[in-house]
């Protein structure tokens, strides 16, 4: 037999010819071999790029296994996201295996060639409208189509712009101007409307910074936010309170060129709680009128020192959409391309205009086939980001590259860099010439090769823009607003997973339970309690809103900390799809004025019908002690000791992973939950499973309201109990301990019985009771697939941990929930190691443990919240 082929030979050689012929190798996949993987193999490696919130890049690193992207996070040398991630990158996997992308260029819904949609174009007349750019290469190209065609003209539609901010720098400076805090260096940070821990391009940065530093955060705002539920001082007030509270703190803190001052009752605990506090850095926020953005940049620059600067706005300036609106209503428009935008959905008119003079030569160019692609008769679909090659800036003018790190799903698929380059004819360039051509020309050809690789391997590819010079606020900048109307205000906000509407089609982000209304698959107007009661209206009662000659019908919730008097209208439902249309929203959008934020003279009558929300379940109150623990600063809890048990304790010689929650540090931004979600494999189960109590997360994020509507989160894995009460009661033995004291599951085991969740005190294990999974491509193959019919948990990432032994790398070991945290909150290690991070936080005057007089000896433990005034309990 030595020397031939033996039975196991025979057995194996189907099962590797079939692999062999399924996996493309580096040079057939043709990505990502583009720039150095941080990886020992191809097969598994991690790629920088970038990818876009509201037009502005975030640098990821995102993991591949045969060519499959199948977790994103985020790339510690990017600015704006530092090694962290949020819910909008987590999901990027899952977006880019969506069955409902378009993946063929049709023309009046059939099969046609890309390349005569874009030659449709090539001629007088052209109007190009996009999304927010911010990238180099998209810029070039877009100047270079506009001379190359007579009278062609570039529009820029952003749902998520703020007119009124930019109105409000031009005033008070007289030139375009973005503010950037930088919270390091700041005493306090005063809002006024603003959210910069909430979610945005700019949210991991600043999360961040303000972990490090934590200056004192006072917040006026109508509607509750994540940096409301951090602030040392919140003020509900509404928009129309605004400019007068901003004036009057403006003048006790001696900031020179006010127009007029006003009177406010809150202002002086406004300006107390900034007075000695160091620099201040000041920030207006989205439905703010022009003359509060006026007077915090003003502000800013007279309080801020290091805390503040400007820079040139890194989103690229053309003329308006509504500019094109008009045209569209004249009939003047011959040629129309609509790149990486739906204007028919998010922009007032515009489907009504087209509909009424409509262009021949419209070529909509999207992800798929939305309100916009249904009205103009070419349709290119576009390339997910992920499969790009591109460029772009950060909110702080950071640049960086894109690199396709997946092969494109189909042929047809154009991002924007390659559909500019159709439409200029020089398609045979390439999307990768077309970019490197914009950096040979900022770099010069010396040395240049080496430097493109740098920039693809590091995902930064040079420095942060300048401040601008000479910034100072010119004479004669405050310009008050006129007097409010009367009514109800309509404060318009992006939804804290959906933005205008961006990510209506990511189940995932649907699902997930949003910070401080718990809703999930949904929205609701919001109202302020003392409203709701006046009214007679409870969570899930019905109203009629009318604003401007729209209406719309929306469920209402009472929320603590609403102003009286405003309506909250959460975007991003509505749009096209399957999975959007399954979600229970209201499309809010229809109500709203072109970038309009907040619009007095909202009407608003009940229905007397029901819509009922769906509220996602929270935490589990239980008698005696409470989940979430308060302290004063400088007070301290007894320590965690050992507690009594009848059975001996159990050694554990080699590792005891343990995990700590900070919640002093934890801002509830979800990215904990998401990237859980992502790293394990759970599906989404839709909104019936969850209408029924059916969710699959494996993490959730409590919320507990404080006083002054604020709030405080609490992330709550499995615990891991030495001593759980969820082993003994298992009938076949499914669930175990591991002798790194893990309480483990082996599925294959489960029969289902729950009995483990019905003895779980901590409500954290889930029961699969839907036959769903991820698209195949997008799993982490380190992750066992589970069928229906099993129980579920967290497992600290067990596969992480064996991954860094086989490695030699276990003093590196991250879980996916600790890797995506901004603000660190979540620390993971030995526990048998005195020196780790894990260690101390147990042994810190605020460690605590859940429900602890219970025995269960869970290995994750919390850091009490601290605030002023706070005591324990």
């Amino acid at each position: 037999m030595s020397g031939g082929p033996t039975r196991r030979d025979a057995f194996a050689a189907p099962w590797v010819l079939a692999a062999l012929a399924g996996c493309d190798g580096p040079d057939e996949f043709g990505q990502p071999l583009h720039g150095r993987g941080r990886g020992t193999a191809f097969a598994d490696a991690s790629w920088a790029t970038i990818l876009d919130l509201d037009g502005l890049a975030r640098g990821v690193l995102v993991r591949t296994r045969d060519g499959h992207p199948i977790k994103v996070e985020g790339n510690p040398r990017h600015p704006a996201s530092l090694g962290a991630s949020d819910v909008f990158l987590e999901s990027a996997p899952l977006s880019l295996h969506d069955p409902a992308r378009s993946r063929r260029a049709l023309r009046l819904g059939r099969p046609a060639a890309p390349e005569d949609a874009f030659a449709a174009l090539r001629g007088p007349g052209l109007r190009i409208l996009t999304g927010p750019v911010a990238s180099p290469t998209q810029e070039r190209l877009l100047a270079e189509a506009l001379a190359a065609f007579p009278g062609a003209a570039w529009h820029v539609h952003d749902p998520m712009a703020d007119p009124a901010a930019a109105a409000g720098a031009l005033a008070a400076f007289g030139q375009p101007a973005e503010a950037l805090p930088d919270l390091r260096r700041a005493g306090a940070v005063l809002c006024l409307g603003a959210d910069p821990l909430g979610p945005g391009p700019a949210q991991l940065a600043l999360a961040r910074a303000w972990a490090e530093a934590r200056p004192r955060l006072v917040v006026a705002e109508a509607t509750p936010s994540l940096t409301g539920a951090r602030a040392a001082l919140r003020l509900a007030i509404p928009p129309a309170e605004a400019e007068a509270l901003a004036r009057t703190v403006a003048a006790r803190l001696g900031l020179p060129g006010l127009a007029m001052e006003a009177a406010h009752p809150a202002a002086e605990a406004v300006a107390a709680a900034l007075r000695g506090a160091g620099p201040v850095a000041v920030l207006a926020g989205r439905g703010a009128p022009p003359a509060v953005h006026a007077i915090a940049h003003a502000l800013g620059h007279h309080l801020g020192g290091g805390a503040m600067r400007w820079i040139a706005p890194p989103l690229a300036t053309a003329r308006p959409a509504e500019e094109l609106l008009e045209a569209l209503r004249a009939g003047a428009v011959e040629r129309l391309l609509v790149l990486d935008a739906d204007p028919a959905f998010d922009l007032a008119g515009f489907a009504a205009a087209l509909r009424a003079r409509p262009v021949a030569a419209a070529v909509h160019v999207g992800p798929r086939l939305g309100a916009t692609a249904r009205l103009c008769p070419w349709h290119v679909p576009l390339a997910h980001p992920l499969e790009q090659w591109g460029d772009g800036r950060a909110f702080d003018g950071t640049p960086a590259l894109r690199q396709p790190v997946a092969r494109p799903a189909a042929p047809d698929l154009h991002g924007p860099v390659r559909a500019l380059l159709a439409l200029l004819g020089r398609a045979e360039e390439g999307e990768r010439a077309a970019v490197q051509a914009t950096w040979r020309a900022a770099w010069g050809e010396d040395g240049f090769e080496a430097r493109w690789e740098a920039a693809l391997e590091d995902g930064v590819a040079g420095p942060a823009a300048p401040p601008l010079d000479g910034l100072a606020p010119r004479a004669g900048w405050d310009r008050p607003s006129p007097a409010a109307a009367p009514g109800w205000t309509a404060l318009f906000a992006p939804d804290p997973h959906l933005r205008a509407g961006a990510f209506a089609q990511e189940a995932w982000l649907q699902e997930l339970p949003r910070p401080l209304t718990r809703l999930s698959w949904g929205n609701a107007a919001l109202l302020a309690p003392e409203d709701a009661a006046r009214l007679g209206l409870a969570a899930g009662d019905e109203v009629e809103l009318a604003l401007g000659g729209a209406a719309a019908r929306a469920p209402v919730l009472p929320l603590a900390g609403q102003a009286p008097g405003c309506v909250t209208l959460p975007l991003g439902f509505g749009q096209a799809g399957p999975v959007a249309e399954a979600a229970r929203g209201f499309d809010a959008q229809r109500l709203r004025p072109p970038g309009a934020w907040a619009v007095e003279g909202l009407a608003l009558r009940p229905t007397g019908r029901r819509a009922p929300l769906l509220v996602a379940e929270g935490a589990r109150p239980l008698a005696g002690e409470p989940a979430l623990r308060v302290l004063a600063p400088g007070a301290a809890l007894p320590p965690i000791g050992p507690q009594a048990s009848l059975h001996p304790p159990w050694p554990y010689p080699a590792q005891a992973w343990g995990m700590a929650v900070d919640l002093d540090a934890c801002i509830g931004c979800n990215a904990c939950a998401a990237a859980c979600q992502a790293e394990n494999n759970v599906p989404p189960v839709g909104p019936e499973a969850m209408a029924a109590g059916r969710g699959l997360h494996w993490l959730r994020v409590d919320r507990h309201a404080r006083p002054g509507g604020a709030a405080a989160f609490q992330p709550v894995p499995c615990m891991q109990c030495e001593q759980a009460p969820c082993e003994p009661v298992c009938p076949v033995n499914a669930t175990v301990h591991d002798h790194e004291g893990l309480n483990a599951m082996v599925p294959a085991r489960c029969i289902g019985t729950r009995t483990c969740a019905n003895n779980c005190p901590y409500g954290v294990r889930r029961f699969n009771w839907e036959e769903r999974a991820l698209p195949r491509p997008a799993r982490n193959p380190e992750v066992a697939a589970r069928p229906r019919g099993v129980m579920e948990k967290c497992t600290y990432c067990s596969h992480r941990i064996a991954a860094a032994r086989a490695d030699g790398r276990l003093a590196e070991v991250q879980t996916a929930c600790q890797r995506a945290c901004p603000t660190g909150a979540i620390l993971f290690g030995d526990l048998n190691d005195p020196a780790s991070p894990v260690s101390a936080a147990r042994r810190a005057p605020r460690a605590y443990l859940l429900l602890e007089a219970l025995g269960t000896r869970p290995r994750t433990s919390y850091l009490a919240r601290v605030e002023d005034g706070g005591a324990a309990g």
